[in-house]
Order: C-alpha cells, then structure tokens, then sequence
C-alpha cells in the first residue's frame, strides 16, 4: 500500500497550531493526530494475513472519538472492564465481534458481557469459567471462551519478567541476579530503557532470550497445567472451548521476538489441539511497539506481515492480534506550561502545570518523557532538568534529567511526546484533586474538543456528605 511508511518519529504539528491549542482549550491538554492514528491502522492492517483480526485495545485510549475512528476503519474491539466493553459499544465496535480480557471479572461484568452478547470471553482460570457457566445457565445461554495460558517460554520484554532498573545504570537486572529486584517487577508495562543522556536504547538490554520456568504470575494457567484446566472447562455445558490466549510481549521494536514467542504459541496450540481440545482461535495479545525518541528504528511493519504470511496464513487458526500503543501511542501528545523553575542541591527543577495525576509512568518507562519539546526554543542550548508536577508528593516526578533549554522561562510551553497511549488512562487523576485535562482531536489544520476539561465540582458529584453527631 504506497504512501503508508511512516519516519521513524513521526513530525509534531506546527508550533503554532500547538499553541493555538493551547490558548484556545487552555494547558494542560492532550492532543491526538487522528490522521497519524488512521495511518498506522491502515499499515498494520493491511499487513496482516486472511486468517487475521485486529483488535483495539481500549486500555491503551478509550476516548470515544479515537475509539470510533477505529472501529469505523475495520477494527475489532478488545476489552478488559465492564467499563471498556460499554465504551466500546459506545464507539460502534459490535458487541459480537468483542474480546473480552483481564483477570478478576465480577459476575456483575460476566452477566453484562452475556447480555449483549460479547463474542468471545478469555478466562483466566477453571473457577473462572465454572463461574462464567453457572452465569450463562442462568441466562439459558453458552458463552464461547478462551484459556489464557502462562507459557514457559519468555522474552526479555515479556509482560511478566522479574526485572528491575538498575537507578545507577538503567539497565535490566533479573531477579536472578538481584534477590531485591522481585520487589520491584514490572509487569504490563514495557521493560524498555532509555539512555540518561541521549535518549537513545542502552546497549544490548533488549536482545530476545528464552525465559523458561521464569517464575508465577496472576496471568492465566501455567502451561504444564494447561490440559488439565482444559479438562475441566470441557465439563461444563454453558461454555464452549475456542482457543488460547497467550500474551506475554510489551513494546517490542524487533518483530523477530514478537515472531519467535508467537511460534512457540502456535506450537502450544498445535499440542493440545493434538490431544483432543479444540483450539480453533489463537489470541496473541499485543506487543508491537514504538520509540519513545528520534534515534531507535520503528517497528518493521512489512518485515513483519512478510514472517506473518510465511508463517501462519496455511495454519489452521483465526488469529486475533490486540494493538493498542502501536495503533494511538505516537499520535497522542501532553501540553503543558511551566510554573516554576527551581534549584535545589545543584540541580534544575521545571515545575509544570500538571504531572502525575496527568501522565503518570512507571520507572521503567519515565524516561520516555524525555521525548519532548519547548515550544519556541528548539534551537537553544540544553542542560539537564528534572520536570515535576504541582502535587503534594516526591513521587510527582515525571522524569529526571531531561534536557530543556538553559533560557527556559516561566509560561514556556512544553510537549511531552509518545502520550496517545497509556497517557490519559494510566493516570493518578484524583491526586489533589486538580481537574483532569481537556482531549483535543487534530484533523489536519482543524482542532475539536473531543473531552472537556473536568470541573472541580466534577469530584464531589457522588459523594454524600453524612453528619455523625
């Protein structure tokens, strides 16, 4: 499909129409390119081969206007709440056509799921689907189901890896060799590095490898128990076996890792199906990824439907690949000003007009926010800053030591890039109880509000005030 590569950064809109934004919805605010977002659908989607569906991963950005403007494009929806799946039925996706994911659904979710006739249902253990039938009896309905599975088989960027940052290095400590790191493992998020001075990956920390008997998770069934659970949900009248679920992979920039867990996924599959289960719907999760700077190489979206295609087109499956961040991270951004500069023990503080309970990330992923730029001083001289937000709390940074301009002045505006996913949603909104920021859709020269900006009121709206006298 001609005209669909993208840079390896995509270009930020103009300054001016940034700050028109700013001025005419007020900082701070998020921003998404709609047509970036379309883009990258397009690309991915066209990709793929006949056996496969795209998913929308509404965790990554459920704002209805993105949401529908995917849905509208062809994609299918995958969700991981009650609250997700209502505002993907909100957006247009089908009902049918929806995944429904995520360990500890009530029964409350699983009742509503079956009342509108969700298409497939993941359950992540035999207790989760015996409650699922007991539901679906009640109804006089059966639900089709697939077992999420915890392999043995792991890559450096697995969702589950017991991995630490090294705060010294930046570099990747496995719990193998630091007994302190399983404290601090990082889980959905990326296990992605950045380097404190440039922006750019550290070394080889992110070369694949094979994690066997890595450790437990809150994840799915192991897949030495995995018949054995098979056994059980095959029990039950009100639930109908699809498939697997096998989801391990977050923000992997080289698709030859994505390639090589999802073989041996195909290979689980290939297993039990061998043993008499029925496994006709393999889901992958997510797991492509993007730069969080200007230096690393995108994603190799035609590498990868190539391998894609020579691998699995003749294999006897429907494929469901949940994108979220590769679909809507790039087009998103955060606006903000700065209220204060401060220095403290030799160090340069900016204090924004915003932060956690704006853009919160975990260690793993804080440097990301040095993809930024200073509206106006592109071209002045840098020294390191750490950016803090306007929170009662230490832990209100948003990330140490980026480089800002040495003329920083208070009102400077500044925009943290990569913010389309996980950005909003992921975000410590009730902190302090400062109002959530607006939504702004950018569709060429053309700005739309697409979420106003919250009101304080907006905080005690379900509250009751009751006296104890």
């Amino acid at each position: 499909m001609p005209g669909l590569t993208l840079p390896l950064a995509p270009a930020l809109p103009s300054a001016a129409l940034l700050s028109q934004a700013a001025t005419q919805f007020g900082a701070p605010l998020y921003l998404y390119d709609l047509a970036l977002i379309e883009a990258r659908f397009a690309a991915l989607n066209h990709s793929l081969p006949q056996n496969f569906r795209l998913h929308y991963a509404l965790k990554a950005n459920s704002n209805l206007t993105l949401s529908h403007l995917l849905a509208r494009r062809g994609a299918a929806a995958e969700v991981s709440s009650l609250g997700e799946f209502i505002a993907a039925l909100k957006s247009g996706y089908p009902a049918e056509e929806t995944v429904f994911t995520g360990p500890g659904k009530t029964n409350y979710e699983l009742a509503e799921a079956l009342n509108y006739h969700i298409g497939l249902i993941v359950v992540e253990s035999a207790n989760e689907a015996r409650r699922l039938n007991q539901i679906a009896a009640e109804q006089g309905k059966q639900q089709s189901i697939l077992l999420r599975i915890n392999p043995q088989f792991r890559t450096l960027n697995s969702c589950d890896s017991g991995c630490a940052i090294d705060a010294k290095t930046n570099s990747i400590v496995h719990a193998a060799e630091n007994p302190n790191a399983a404290s601090e493992t990082i889980e959905s998020e990326t296990i992605e590095t950045i380097s404190e001075t440039n922006g750019s990956h550290n070394g080889d920390t992110l070369k694949p490898i094979a994690m066997n008997g890595q450790g437990a998770s809150k994840f799915g069934v192991d897949e030495a128990q995995a018949a054995a659970e098979l056994l059980q949900i095959q029990s039950l009248s009100h639930v109908r076996l699809q498939g697997i679920h096998v989801f391990t992979e977050s923000n992997v920039l080289d698709y030859r890792q994505l390639i090589d867990a999802w073989q041996n996924t195909v290979a689980i599959a290939h297993r039990l199906r061998s043993q008499g289960f029925c496994i006709e719907v393999i889901d992958f999760g997510g797991g492509i990824g993007v730069p969080y700077n200007s230096v690393d190489a995108a994603f190799d979206v035609p590498a990868f439907g190539a391998a894609l295609q020579a691998l699995f087109s003749h294999e006897p499956f429907h494929f469901i690949l949940e994108m979220g961040r590769y679909l809507v991270c790039e087009a998103g951004m955060y606006l903000t000003e700065v209220l204060d500069i401060k220095e403290s023990q030799g160090k340069r503080f900016a204090i924004l007009n915003g932060g956690v309970h704006h853009l919160y990330r975990t260690p793993a992923m804080q440097n990301a926010s040095k993809f930024l730029r200073v509206l106006g001083k592109e071209s002045s001289d840098t020294m390191p800053t750490t950016i803090a937000g306007q929170l009662p709390t230490p832990i209100d940074v948003v990330v140490r030591d980026a480089l800002l301009p040495v003329d920083l002045e208070i009102g400077d505006r500044l925009v943290i890039r990569n913010c389309g996913a996980y950005g909003f949603n992921h975000s410590l909104t009730n902190f302090a109880l400062h109002p959530a920021p607006a939504e702004v859709a950018i569709w060429g020269d053309r700005l739309e509000l697409i979420r106003a900006r919250s009101r304080y009121e907006d905080f005690f709206q379900h509250q009751r005030l009751v006296q104890f006298d």
